[in-house]
C-alpha cells in the first residue's frame, strides 16, 4: 500500500533525479545478480554507471553498457569533471572493500575516488544496505563489527543507506525537501530559517545554501548540528 501511495504521489511531482550508479562487485556474489536487474523507480531518470575493475573483469561493463552510459577506471578524470551534472550517487551493489576505503578516506581505486569526489561536492550519496554483514554471515565476528563501525562513521549528513523497498520513498522525500528549501528571498528581505526548515533540508541529504544575510535561529543551528546538516551562507 505504501509503495502504491509513493508511486501515485511521485507521478504528481514535477521533478526527477539524475543518478550516477556506482557498481562494485560485492563479496557476496548473489547480490550482484539481484541488484544488476533492479529498475530504478520512475522518480529517477536514466542512470549512468561507474563500474569497478572487479565488476568489469566479470563482464558487467559490457552488460551495463548495452543500455546505459558506462564509465570505468580509464574514464576517471573525465567522469570527475562531470560529477556536478548528477543529482546523487547510488552505490549499488557496494563492496565491503569500497565501504572501508570510503570510511578511511582512501582514494586508491576508481570507486573510492568517485565516492570521495562526490562527497566533496556535498551531494547526496545512497549506499546499498545489503552489503552489510550480520551474525548469519560466514565472516569473522571481529570483521563484522569493523565494517559496521565503518558504516556508522560515514552515514549521516549527505550519506544515507537504502534498500530496494525504501528507494522510492527516499527519492520522494529528497525532491519534496528540495522544493521546500529552494526558497528565494524577496528583494529587500531576509530569509528566516527555523528548526523545521533544517528538518526538511535533512531529508534532501544536501547542505543548506542560504543568502549571506539569512537569519538562523539557535534551535535551527542545534538541529543542523544534530542531524549533520551543513549550512552554507554566501
Amino acid at each position: 500500500m505504501l509503495k502504491q501511495l509513493m508511486q501515485n504521489s511521485s507521478e504528481k511531482l514535477p521533478q526527477t533525479l539524475r543518478p550516477l550508479v556506482l557498481f562494485c562487485l560485492p563479496e557476496q556474489r548473489p547480490a550482484v545478480v539481484d541488484f544488476a536487474v533492479l529498475d530504478l523507480p520512475p522518480l529517477f531518470s536514466q542512470p549512468d554507471y561507474a563500474v569497478s575493475w572487479s565488476a568489469q573483469q566479470n563482464g558487467w561493463l559490457r552488460t551495463l553498457a548495452r543500455d546505459h552510459r558506462a564509465f570505468c577506471q580509464p574514464d576517471c578524470e573525465n567522469l570527475v569533471l562531470r560529477l556536478n551534472s548528477y543529482d546523487l550517487l547510488i552505490a549499488c551493489p557496494l563492496s565491503l572493500n569500497t565501504l572501508a576505503k570510503f570510511a578511511l578516506g582512501l582514494r586508491d581505486s576508481f570507486p573510492a575516488e568517485i565516492l570521495w569526489q562526490f562527497s566533496a561536492l556535498g551531494k547526496p550519496i545512497l549506499l546499498d544496505e545489503s552489503c552489510l554483514p550480520d551474525e548469519k554471515t560466514a565472516m569473522n565476528p571481529h570483521l563484522i563489527k569493523i565494517y559496521r563501525r565503518h558504516w556508522q562513521a560515514i552515514t549521516g549528513g549527505t550519506v544515507s543507506g537504502f534498500n530496494r523497498d525504501n528507494l522510492s520513498e527516499i527519492a520522494t522525500r529528497m525532491i519534496r525537501a528540495r522544493a521546500a528549501t529552494a526558497r528565494q528571498a524577496v528583494p529587500g528581505s531576509r530569509v528566516f530559517i527555523t528548526r523545521d526548515d533544517v528538518i526538511a533540508a535533512a531529508a534532501s541529504l544536501e547542505p543548506m545554501r542560504l543568502p549571506y544575510n539569512s537569519i538562523i535561529t539557535d534551535a535551527a543551528r542545534e538541529e543542523a548540528e544534530a542531524r549533520g546538516v551543513v549550512i552554507i551562507q554566501a
